[in-house]
């Protein structure tokens, strides 16, 4: 029990963590979507609120814009104050929202007020925006313009002639102090909502933990049983049936059981067959009356390619010559074993001689002309083959040594060939 306990804190632990750093990123993911968002919906609201100023003037009064004696006129009505700050509320945005009308680069009528409660008309817009709105006379959104010593994120209009003159500009901007104050709540809020969630999944899931610890351990003996070689071990019926990711792995390592038998009776450096696994593979054809030609096959001189390039470059060449073999006897429906240092036996089921020879002459063909490269270099590698086809009423002893003797002699005769027929 008290390993169990340990085990489920553990697990708890790592929960904990997870949930933790999952908190965190959404936080993190929510509080970036949270600010991109509030930035599109500034941009938004300025661009509505210049756009709507331009076209109330542009209805109240009709003509072109001018200045004469330093007051502004529109068609040749002078516009006052009092009909600038008209316009201004009539336009539907946050009360944070400031507007001002330019004469050129400088403020004719603004909103924007000092320290003092004084609006700052007679000032310069920032550099920046009459190199832009001025200069190049199209509209320019700004998200950080210094306007009285305060950031605003602004939206300029340029003001036209009837020659196309920028002569002046229409901006509505809010400051940033205050939108980012509001975003703030709104992050804080987010925070706040994710600090719960985290608190309910950690009791959640401190309901379950040792349920799903107790499936665990016993998974966890199942294994050291069958990792032991006790292939009789057993899972319960409960642990099984389980739909989630611990079902799973249960229902894997029973199959593992089953399949472990198959997988250590591969060659672990070819994953070809051993020689029990190939034997067995041997028998079954027996047992279905099928017959088959066996194919003793030889790496030619492979002691000097491990004494000349090292046994790293051996192993590279055995593995690349069982894959080839592989790939190609299996599309005969055939098999492959490792059947001793660089000999590999090849079963051809329900397949003559005179088949298997065909087949077996394109083996060695693909071998010798396959590219085994080590350390840049080329290594020339060829195989000598022996062939015999089972004779009725021969074990697969006898037919397999046939193969063999037929091997020896391919080799006393000068190697990188296919022999299936004795002197």
């Amino acid at each position: 029990m008290k390993k169990l306990t340990g085990l489920t804190e553990k697990i708890l632990k790592m929960i904990a963590l997870t949930a933790v750093l999952i908190c965190v990123c959404i936080t993190a993911a929510g509080a970036v979507l949270i600010y991109v968002a509030t930035e599109e919906g500034i941009k938004t609201e300025v661009n509505y609120a210049a756009h709507s100023l331009y076209y109330l003037l542009d209805s109240e009064f009709h003509g072109e814009y001018y200045l004469k004696n330093g007051s502004l006129y529109k068609g040749g009505v002078m516009i006052s104050h009092m009909d600038f700050m008209t316009a201004t509320n009539m336009i539907a945005c946050s009360d944070d929202v400031d507007f001002t009308v330019f004469w050129e680069d400088t403020r004719i009528f603004t909103t924007v007020k000092r320290s003092d409660g004084s609006f700052i008309t007679g000032t310069s817009a920032d550099q920046k925006v009459i190199d832009s709105v001025l200069g190049k006379g199209i509209e320019y959104y700004y998200s950080r313009v210094k306007i009285n010593g305060r950031n605003y994120a602004g939206y300029y209009i340029p003001i036209m002639d009837s020659s196309a003159k920028t002569v002046g500009m229409i901006f509505a901007g809010r400051p940033l102090d205050i939108a980012r104050s509001n975003m703030r709540k709104i992050i804080t809020c987010f925070t706040v909502i994710s600090a719960c969630v985290l608190a309910i999944t950690l009791v959640v899931f401190s309901k379950f933990s040792s349920r799903i610890v107790g499936r665990l351990l016993e998974i966890k003996t199942f294994m050291e049983n069958v990792a032991g070689g006790d292939f009789s071990a057993d899972l319960s019926p409960e642990t099984l049936s389980q739909t989630d990711e611990v079902g799973d792995i249960a229902r894997s390592a029973n199959t593992l059981r089953y399949n472990l038998r198959d997988l250590v009776e591969r060659d672990p450096l070819t994953t070809l067959l051993n020689r029990r696994s190939c034997r067995k593979a041997i028998d079954k054809l027996l047992e279905q009356n099928k017959g088959y030609t066996v194919a003793m096959a030889d790496i030619d001189h492979f002691k000097s390619i491990n004494d000349g390039y090292g046994h790293a470059c051996g192993d590279l060449v055995l593995k690349e010559l069982s894959a080839m073999l592989k790939e190609e006897t299996e599309k005969k429906k055939g098999f492959a074993s490792r059947w001793g240092g660089e000999e590999f036996l090849i079963i051809l089921p329900n397949s003559e001689l005179s088949d298997a020879k065909t087949f077996l002459e394109k083996l060695l063909r693909m071998v010798r002309d396959a590219e085994y490269v080590w350390e840049g270099k080329r290594i020339p590698v060829t195989i000598t083959i022996g062939a015999a086809e089972m004779i009725q009423g021969e074990t697969p002893d006898e037919t397999i040594n046939r193969a063999d003797h037929l091997l020896y002699a391919g080799k006393e005769s000068g190697r990188n060939r296919l022999v299936t027929t004795a002197g």
